[in-house]
C-alpha cells in the first residue's frame, strides 16, 4: 500500500482510535493504536485500538473505553456553542466529527461483552452478527446528532 494511502487512512481513523486510547490512558492502560492492522476476522479494519486488560477491570471502565469516540458528539456541541451561526466551519465539521464519533461493530461488541474482554485480556470480542447492523443504525443516529447540533 502506498505511503500516501496510509497517510489518508491515518488522518481518517486516528482521531477515532485516539479517543479510545485517551480514555484507556486515563484508566492506566498502555494503549496501542495501529493503522491498517493485520486482521484475521471478517472485514478489514482501517484502524485498531487495543490494550492489555487486567482481569479485575470493571465493566464500566471497559465500556467507557469502547464508547469513547462518542466524545466527538460533545465536540460538535462545543463547536455549536463557539461558532457563529452560518459559519462555514459548522458545515465542514459535520463529516469528520460524525465519522470519528461513529461506533464500529467491534466497539459495540466490546461494550456489550466486557466479561470476554477481561477473559481475553484485550479489547477484542468476536462479532456475533448483531453488532454490524447495530453499528450501521447507530452511525445514522450519530451523524444526525452531529449534524443537528451544527446546523440548528
Amino acid at each position: 500500500m502506498s505511503r500516501f494511502t496510509r497517510l489518508v487512512v491515518a488522518v481518517a481513523v486516528l482521531p477515532h482510535e485516539a479517543a479510545h486510547a485517551a480514555v484507556a490512558r486515563l484508566f492506566g492502560f498502555e494503549a496501542e493504536v495501529s493503522v491498517l492492522p493485520a486482521w484475521n476476522g471478517a472485514g478489514r479494519p482501517l484502524g485498531q485500538f487495543d490494550a492489555r486488560v487486567p482481569e479485575a477491570t470493571p465493566g464500566a471502565v471497559i465500556r467507557a473505553v469502547a464508547l469513547a469516540p462518542l466524545v466527538y458528539v460533545v465536540v460538535a456541541a462545543v463547536l455549536d456553542f463557539l461558532l457563529p451561526d452560518g459559519s462555514g466551519l459548522r458545515y465542514l465539521a459535520i463529516a469528520p466529527l460524525a465519522y470519528w464519533a461513529a461506533l464500529s461493530s467491534g466497539d459495540l461488541a466490546v461494550a456489550a461483552d466486557p466479561a470476554t474482554v477481561r477473559e481475553r485480556g484485550r479489547f477484542v470480542v468476536d462479532d456475533e452478527g448483531w453488532s454490524g447492523p447495530t453499528a450501521d443504525a447507530l452511525t445514522v443516529l450519530t451523524t444526525g446528532a452531529v449534524a443537528g447540533l451544527l446546523l440548528a
